[in-house]
């Protein structure tokens, strides 16, 4: 028998209930920039460490939100990684929607950061 998940899904929109988006592109900007971090989750997770089926999916959600949007969302909200990797910049390539280069003496600097914290 399949769960109810009441007490979930109230939770679930009581926090919804608590953001304060004026309009749709702000929920869109949102939602994209935890998209970026799925992707992330979703290549850390990959059984090739790399991509799957679960990227695509998300990939392609990203693609839908970032054409409809018609701009990049800014580097400074995506996960170091997807900069480092060259994720971001591929996407935005592939789509021709321009995007702000990523200060990349910045990104290793994170991950350098990162990493040192991680010892």
């Amino acid at each position: 028998m399949t769960a109810d998940r009441a007490q979930e899904l109230r939770e679930a929109i009581s926090e919804a209930d608590e953001e304060t988006f004026a309009t749709l592109e702000e929920v869109a900007a949102h939602e994209l920039m935890r998209l970026w971090a799925d992707l992330r989750s979703a290549i850390r997770n990959a059984a090739s460490g790399y991509w799957s089926i679960n990227c695509e999916q998300i990939a392609y959600r990203i693609a839908v939100l970032t054409r409809a949007l018609g701009k990049a969302t800014p580097w400074e909200s995506i996960p170091v990684d997807l900069l480092a990797d060259g994720v971001y910049q591929r996407m935005h390539d592939l789509m021709g929607i321009p995007y702000e280069q990523p200060d990349m003496q910045r990104v290793a600097e994170i991950i350098a950061r990162r990493e040192t914290a991680g010892r």
